[in-house]
């Protein structure tokens, strides 16, 4: 605790420091090093600024480039003009091939790794990692890094594949072709730092656990070992398949188990970032937050297929913790099912769910969110707060003088000055019955003594406020028939439980305000 502080209050965690105490000098982790700034200094005669060719190619990923579109791009072509021939027992070994590697990759990369909604044995973690890197998306440090300042720094230029700053084709493929700027370059650089701090004392904390969060040691494992794991899953184990199981050419396994393997599911999971992130996608919503791109895709299992249940992608970012991708129980979602699986043979526990409270509170105050931004696009009259006062007697002068001078008319309904001009024509009980109320008090025949109004015909009033009356109506006049039905509306309003005060002439209604919260 530093000097200054009084005795007993509570310190503020220093972030600096965990990072610093974890030891950040293993290799394959990158760290960040302090230089003194007089190294940084170069002298204006030495600057020189490249063509803006040759710096767009520095900012090429080489790497990501081969992974995500040449073989991608290479593996659309083939198929289109070499038209494959048909094996059975290669397309089932395809289709497995390919399941257990989006579950690496959605159940394991992303779900466990990065976001941490289960937790999972350790041999499952392995197996996860060593499929995952298959994808070609890069070790799970990269991953995660990556996809943990998504979320951080969702639709800003921090944000590695950002649809919102860049555009759709950016947050498809862009990114996986060119390094991020600076900025989010920097901000993926933190975020491992944290994740790989986080991991190593969690691990020290809690060696003997059978079932843990995610292992340090496979962590920098798996980074330090990636290319080497990549061949392993998409050129020496098609090989080793077609040599002893399928007795096909070697070229043809490494082509359809690998290559076409990996591009589909590497589609599949960029489609997410750019799909999933396009805020005027048809038919998309946003039930729980309007405020970031995501959005649910309400393309039914079509959407779930082509998202490997990730369609639900603004509940997503809500609720990032949640091991499911929706509350709903028949959604398709095959990584939250095997997740399922993985607990009842005891090899997954702790799954994280968000309490149905918690996701009506959000979806409640989306609806909120909406209707008050609905509500302020609409004419609701003058504030009550915002209107001039003036005296009971000042009203009905006003009322006597405006109707004859300019034929004005101003009638007092709850204690609020209403100029009911503009509608005196289309008055649907008459000419008339609203002659007789100017410069009068209303109140009681628009509650029910001559006719119980709608919400409609009360937003309506409020748009005619004028003025507030300020002292007691008992220099205001009724209207004749208002004096004449009275009797019937007290006897009304007694029915309806309404409050009855009686002065010491007659019997007349309590005042309520009967106007909706907007119109008020």
């Amino acid at each position: 605790m530093s000097e200054g502080r009084n005795e007993g209050s509570i310190p503020e965690f220093d972030f600096t420091q965990l990072l610093q105490s974890q030891g950040l000098d293993e290799p394959g982790v990158a760290t960040r090093r302090e230089i003194p700034l007089e190294n940084n200094i170069i002298p204006a005669s030495v600057k020189h600024r490249d063509h803006p060719v040759v710096h767009l190619l520095k900012k090429v990923d080489v790497g990501s480039t081969i992974l995500c579109i040449v073989i991608p791009l290479f593996s659309l072509f083939k198929l289109i003009l070499d038209k494959p021939e048909y094996n059975a027992d290669l397309l089932k070994l395809l289709v497995c091939y390919w399941f257990l590697s989006e579950i690496s990759l959605i159940a394991g990369y992303h779900r466990f790794f990065t976001h941490s909604s289960y937790q999972c044995h350790i041999a499952i973690q392995f197996t996860m990692a060593i499929l995952g890197a298959s994808c070609g998306l890069g070790s799970i440090l990269d991953f995660t890094s990556q996809h943990m300042v998504h979320h951080r720094h969702i639709d800003t230029e921090r944000d590695p594949h950002s649809q919102h700053v860049y555009g759709w084709l950016f947050s498809l493929w862009g990114h996986r072709f060119f390094r991020g700027n600076r900025k989010s370059v920097k901000a993926v650089a933190k975020c491992r730092e944290t994740i790989v701090s986080t991991a190593r004392a969690t691990y020290d904390n809690h060696t003997t656990q059978l079932i843990r969060s995610v292992s340090y040691p496979l962590l920098l494992w798996q980074d330090a070992n990636y290319l080497q794991l990549w061949i392993l899953a998409n050129l020496l184990f098609p090989f080793l398949v077609s040599k002893y199981f399928l007795e096909l050419p070697p070229w043809n396994c490494i082509f359809y188990l690998g290559f076409v393997r990996m591009s589909v599911v590497q589609q599949q999971w960029l489609l997410i970032g750019s799909l999933c992130h396009w805020k005027n996608f048809p038919l998309a919503d946003q039930p729980f937050d309007d405020s970031k791109s995501a959005i649910n895709l309400k393309l039914g299992w079509i959407g779930d297929i082509l998202t490997f249940g990730e369609a639900n992608h603004n509940f997503h970012h809500e609720f990032p913790g949640d091991f499911r991708n929706g509350p709903g129980r028949f959604t398709i979602d095959p990584a939250k099912w095997v997740i399922y699986l993985l607990q009842w043979f005891n090899l997954a526990k702790n799954l994280h769910t968000v309490s149905t409270e918690q996701i009506e509170k959000c979806l409640v105050q989306q609806q909120q969110k909406m209707i008050d931004e609905e509500s302020a696009r609409l004419k609701w009259g003058i504030p009550i707060e915002r209107l001039p006062r003036m005296t009971s007697l000042q009203f009905v002068k006003l009322a006597k003088d405006e109707y004859i001078k300019n034929r004005k008319a101003y009638v007092a309904i709850e204690g609020i000055v209403h100029d009911v001009t503009p509608f005196i024509y289309d008055h649907p009980g008459g000419v008339t019955l609203v002659e007789t109320s100017i410069g009068k008090d209303a109140t009681q025949a628009f509650n029910g003594a001559v006719y119980r109004h709608s919400n409609a015909a009360r937003n309506l009033l409020a748009t005619m406020r004028v003025a507030v009356i300020t002292d007691q109506s008992s220099n205001i006049q009724r209207t004749t028939w208002e004096e004449n039905s009275i009797a019937n509306a007290t006897h009304r309003n007694n029915m309806d439980r309404q409050d009855v005060v009686r002065n010491r002439k007659h019997a007349t209604l309590t005042r309520r305000n009967h106007y909706a919260a907007g119109a008020a």
